[in-house]
């Protein structure tokens, strides 16, 4: 039985990134919010009450699906260390320079023994035009960011084409999405953006690569 061949690109369910849009091979559309983090553990229960009921309120006027997407990686501080060392060494009050060999060593002691992670919190954002019907592999709530990394060959080798005018009249329809959104989550004291097409392309470059994104710096100058 002959095999089907597949090129990498086939493979990938994005047709196209503009506008700081996504564009998925079915005609749907996704635009990515990134959302600062916060430390609950750190707000008092009746704080905590309050965000997790802000955040039950915005879901239940959802009228579409979202995803939250939280991406966590390894970070290296080797840099940071280095930069902390060099200080160090120049440091001329003598007090200064204990405490800082102090914190340097615990650094150091910290990060070998444990690795530092850094997380990112994104919410996808779906409109589908209604001229389009999306995929089996790209239904509901798997519509969204998360169907984006499901390989589904058959579906991801297979472009609906959009036109210019359907892809405006569905963005401004996204945007309003978008807008509302962060809008709602500003009120509960979050603060959010909307990432741009090169945001976008570096975001998913480092999803598909994530032994790149693995390696990330912390540098201080």
């Amino acid at each position: 039985m002959a095999q089907t061949k597949y090129n990498s690109q086939s493979l990938i369910p994005i047709y196209q990134i503009k506008k700081g849009v996504i564009i998925l091979k079915d005609g749907s559309l996704r635009s990515i919010v990134e959302v600062a983090g916060v430390n609950i553990d750190l707000k008092s229960p009746e704080e905590q009450n309050i965000l997790f009921n802000s955040w039950r309120a915005i879901l239940n006027t959802l009228e579409f699906s979202l995803q939250v997407v939280i991406l966590s990686y390894r970070l290296n501080i080797n840099p940071y260390l280095t930069f902390l060392k060099n200080q160090i060494d120049r440091e001329s009050n003598e007090l200064l320079k204990i405490q800082g060999e102090d914190y340097y060593n615990f650094l150091t002691s910290l990060v070998t023994q444990n690795s530092i992670m850094k997380k990112r919190f994104f919410l996808a954002v779906p409109f589908t035009p209604h001229t389009f019907t999306p995929t089996k592999a790209a239904g509901q709530l798997s519509a969204s960011f998360k169907n984006m990394f499901n390989f589904s060959r058959e579906a991801f080798s297979q472009v609906s084409p959009i036109s210019d005018q359907e892809f405006e009249r569905a963005y401004q329809q996204l945007i309003i999405r978008q807008t509302n959104l962060a809008g709602n989550l500003n009120k509960m004291g979050l603060s959010c953006r909307v990432l741009d097409t090169k945001e976008i392309i570096e975001l998913l470059y480092n999803l598909y690569n994530p032994e790149l994104l693995e390696n990330e710096a912390l540098v201080f100058e």
